[in-house]
This record gives structure tokens, sequence and C-alpha cells, in this order.
């Protein structure tokens, strides 16, 4: 979010509309906070933790646009490329939410990210739903209590996750300089309140 306040903003003034300034989001939020959903699945999209899913062995002769691919070949999807297919999301290295919302809702016609960034088929994490609905109340109490901005480099230029990043089965940084601060008194409160500190 340090990389793109305008994103954050909007999401933080969806978050403060629906949920008001004395609690947290909590899941019967969800339906009402499209924009947090839509910052998601964008973040999702955009640096997906896992940019090469777990390889698979095909157990029999198939083919894919005219070519075979024999049985026991390794295939290794590259999650990374199809969420950057920009067929599917137009400018496809700009962090968008609104890609993936039409008058008001999410737009069902977009492909969700989430259909491919915890793998595929029988190899599917079983974990998905609770990772995503871990990240939305994540990304949703964040930015409803703090402002997170960026910490720029010796020369003043922002930092660039996709120069820092270590990419492979799993994607890791090196560094994630940022700076994190309390929105306001009454979201400090709101932190203490429910961290109990």
């Amino acid at each position: 979010m340090s990389l793109f306040p305008d994103v954050q903003r909007k999401a933080q003034d969806e978050i403060s509309r629906q949920v008001g300034p004395d609690t947290l989001p909590d899941f019967d939020d969800y339906d009402k906070l499209v924009y947090v959903q839509a910052v998601v699945l964008e973040t999702m999209r955009w640096l997906p933790v896992a940019p090469l899913a777990i390889p698979h062995r095909v157990t029999r002769d198939d083919e894919y646009r005219g070519m075979l691919i024999p049985e026991g070949s390794t295939v290794i999807p590259n999650t990374w490329a199809i969420l950057r297919n920009p067929e599917d999301y137009p400018e496809p290295e700009r962090f968008n939410p609104d890609r993936f919302i039409k008058d008001g809702c999410l737009d069902t016609s977009v492909r969700s990210p989430l259909t491919l960034a915890f793998g595929y088929g029988r190899r599917t994490c079983p974990g998905r739903w609770l990772s995503s609905a871990s990240l939305f109340m994540i990304i949703a109490s964040t930015l409803h209590t703090m402002d997170i901005h960026p910490i720029l480099g010796p020369n003043g230029e922002p930092f660039d996750p996709e120069k820092h990043a270590f990419p492979g089965i799993k994607l890791n940084f090196d560094k994630l300089p940022c700076a994190v601060t309390p929105r306001s008194t009454k979201a400090a409160e709101l932190i203490r309140k429910y961290t109990n500190n």
C-alpha cells in the first residue's frame, strides 16, 4: 500500500463509511467492502505468493495447441505469467483494484486470481479459503487503523518490490521498507483495545 497511496486512501474511505470509527471490520462487513475485496484480488494477481505452481507429472499423453505433452513429462504452471496476461488483465503491470469492479460490485467476468494463486486441480491449496479470508481481514483491519507510507531510498526513489523479489516456487523479498503509523488517536485506541495493549 505504501506504493499506492490513492488505492490505500480509497480503501480507507470505503472502510470508514461502511464500518465506522468505533470497531474493526469483521466478516459481517465483507459484502459491504467491495473495494477492499478488489484490493485483495489485485494483491494476489500483482504479486502472487507462488509465482510458479507446484510441478505436475503428466499421467498420459496430452496435447496443448497442437503440441504433444508426453506421458511422464513435468509441467510447471507459470502463475505469474497467467496473472500478467494482458488479454485477461489489461495493463497487467499496473496495480489496479478497479479492474475487478463493475457497477459497484465485483465483476465476475474478470478471472479471479484466487482460482490460480493457490494452485491447480487436485493439488490446490486446501487452505485457500482461510488464506483469502485472513488476507481480507488483515488488509481491512490494517487500512482501517493505519497509514502505510513509503520509505524512500538514498536518492529519493520509491521502493520497487520487483527489484528486491526472489521469485521461484515462492516469492521472497530481501526487504520491504515502509513506515506504519496510526491514522488517528481513535485508531490508536482501537489498536490498543483489540490487542489488549
